[in-house]
């Protein structure tokens, strides 16, 4: 009866897998862009990196903002006494920013480089983070309340959320009521923003970190600031999340089993269960109902339908000795 524990155990691996599956591979992606609505809130939100100094960064923050789904021109390199256009030019044409990049091309090489002052002239809202108080600074807000303002202020009045009310009086802030250009800034790595830098923006923010460590690589804090204001546009924008994976675990052409198909195969295993001595009809339990929510509650492919169907069979095959089963 080697045959039968073989397919317990098979049977055993196909259900646990099918009742706690794997997250899906972030290789798959999705296939189609994002909802029109969120396109047009996230183009109109620019990420500053005011004078950066590592080409890495630079690359891994491109890649953050293509995945985010940012525009490609999003990026802004500004430059400051320190750092000149050319150096940041040289910066984003590193093999350094291009390898962690990952692809990002449109995001890296559209970056432009631009003052802080020119990146901000035709912003209705900036939000600066920086994790140091200042005695002179603008107006703080929370992460959440800094990022819902962003995105109010980035929305046109017809795809604003009228579901909650919100948390963040835009108009009281003296922004406009029709949607504009807004951006966050980010200081250089060694010592952030500067308090001349700062007090260019309208807002500023810091992340809610332990105090005891609080030092945050630039491409992680743009990173982390990119996909929480991307789940806001997305609220404001009231555009659904997207499935995070497809019925056939990352397979969009599998189909579920039909209804036949599974009773077919829980019958299949019935007659082999009988066969083999380990069901005994006279004294039958609840065997077969058992063995019936179990399959629909691993709700199993065709294929994979198909495949232990298979599998029965060859284990009629190899273990009785004889042709397949018949119907009974």
């Amino acid at each position: 009866m080697h045959g039968f524990d073989h397919l317990k155990n098979c049977l055993r691996v196909y259900l646990l897998s099918s009742l706690h599956p794997s997250p899906p591979n972030a290789a798959f992606g999705h296939t189609t862009a994002d909802a029109p609505a969120l396109q047009g809130l996230m183009s109109r939100v620019r990420f500053v990196l005011v004078g950066p100094t590592h080409a890495g960064n630079v690359g891994s923050v491109a890649r953050a903002l293509g995945v985010a789904g940012a525009a490609p021109d999003s990026l802004v390199l500004a430059s400051t006494d320190e750092r000149s256009a050319e150096a940041l030019d040289a910066l984003r044409h590193d093999p350094q920013a291009e390898a962690l990049a990952a692809g990002a091309e449109a995001w890296r090489l559209g970056a432009r480089i631009l003052s802080l002052r020119e990146a901000l002239a035709d912003t209705q809202m900036s939000l600066a983070f920086t994790a140091r108080p200042r005695e002179f600074e603008p107006p703080r807000l929370s992460l959440e309340a800094g990022l819902l303002a962003l995105a109010q202020a980035a929305s046109e009045p017809g795809l604003r959320n009228a579901v909650d009310p919100p948390a963040v009086d835009s108009s009281a802030m003296g922004l406009s009521s029709e949607g504009g250009r807004v951006a966050v800034v980010f200081g250089t790595e060694r010592s952030g923003l500067t308090n001349e830098e700062l007090m260019l923006c309208s807002h500023v923010c810091g992340l809610d970190v332990n105090p005891a460590f609080s030092s945050l690589n630039l491409a992680q804090a743009v990173s982390l600031v990119a996909f929480s204001l991307r789940q806001e546009c997305r609220r404001q924008a009231a555009v659904p999340a997207p499935s995070p994976a497809t019925g056939g675990q990352g397979r969009p052409t599998a189909r579920p089993a039909a209804a036949a198909a599974v009773h077919g195969l829980h019958d299949h295993l019935m007659r082999l269960a009988e066969a083999s001595g380990y069901f005994n009809p006279e004294v039958p339990g609840r065997m077969s109902e058992r063995l019936l929510r179990l399959l629909h509650r691993a709700s199993p492919l065709e294929d994979e339908v198909q495949m232990l169907r298979g599998l029965c069979t060859a284990l009629e095959k190899s273990s009785l000795g004889k042709s397949p089963l018949k119907n009974s």
